[in-house]
């Protein structure tokens, strides 16, 4: 195969952005109740549980922390 032109490849690459912008701009835009396809999605993942049991340890630290009066 004979090596194409610099020309020739980037009008090639600009049909195939051209084609891409064109699909994406077909594509609909999701409805407004979309997200609650993804309530509960996690129920029962032992990795998930184990970040919002993590999460939960660090957000009560900073609380403590941040309650406790510093010595004068």
């Amino acid at each position: 195969m004979a090596p194409q032109t610099l020309e020739a490849r980037v009008a090639r690459l600009e049909q195939q952005v051209s084609q891409l912008m064109a699909a994406r701009a077909d594509q609909s835009q999701p409805a407004a109740d979309d997200w609650k396809q993804t309530v509960g999605m996690f129920r029962g993942d032992p990795v998930f549980q184990e970040m919002v049991d993590d999460s939960r340890r660090v957000r009560e630290e900073e609380r403590r922390d941040a309650t406790v009066e510093e010595p004068l």
